[in-house]
């Protein structure tokens, strides 16, 4: 049985696995140092991040944004060792019934297989990928360059009425840009 539960921040083992699992999932441009992420957690009651649980056992996380018109979906990731096993889809699957606004997420652009399965991912659950918008992941670290992608959305969200608005609110919150 999948779960989603919130990060008890006094569960030390949760946090060592979910350490792992992020910092195995996610090239260094494309994740914020560990320590900044639990320290928003702590502080920042639009962000969460919550474990992904198969038998109460941790096998991965999603971290998210609540801003107010839609939730930001930030990072999905399941432990390599339960991929490809149709977890990863139950998961996000469960996390989009929980959520009563529309999902926005970032996805690299497909110039690698493993992009393209992950855009493939995503549109097998509904979400729709607008590849015809400029869209640059700022940097989470300090003299690198911005990562370009692309946005995907899921449920009733006009990205081509409102891509400028979207785009500065997600630079400012998430990215401090």
């Amino acid at each position: 049985m999948i779960t989603l539960e919130n990060l008890n921040l006094l569960d030390n083992d949760g946090i060592a696995l979910i350490k792992k699992i992020y910092n195995d999932s996610f090239p260094h441009s494309e994740r914020r140092p560990f320590d900044t992420m639990i320290d928003l957690y702590n502080r920042h009651q639009k962000f969460n991040i919550q474990l992904v649980k198969h038998d109460d056992k941790v096998i991965g996380l999603l971290t998210f944004w609540d801003l107010g018109e839609f939730i930001f979906a930030e990072h999905f990731a399941i432990a390599a060792e339960t991929r490809n096993e149709g977890l990863g889809a139950i998961a996000m699957n469960l996390f989009m019934d929980e959520q009563t606004k529309p999902i926005i997420l970032e996805v690299e652009i497909p110039v690698t297989t493993l992009a393209e399965r992950r855009i493939g991912f995503y549109q097998r659950l509904g979400y729709k990928l607008w590849d015809d918008y400029r869209y640059h992941q700022p940097s989470y670290h300090a003299n690198e360059n911005p990562i370009p992608m692309y946005l995907m959305t899921w449920g009733k969200i006009a990205l081509d009425k409102k891509f400028s608005e979207i785009k500065q609110l997600v630079y400012t919150e998430i990215y401090n840009y």
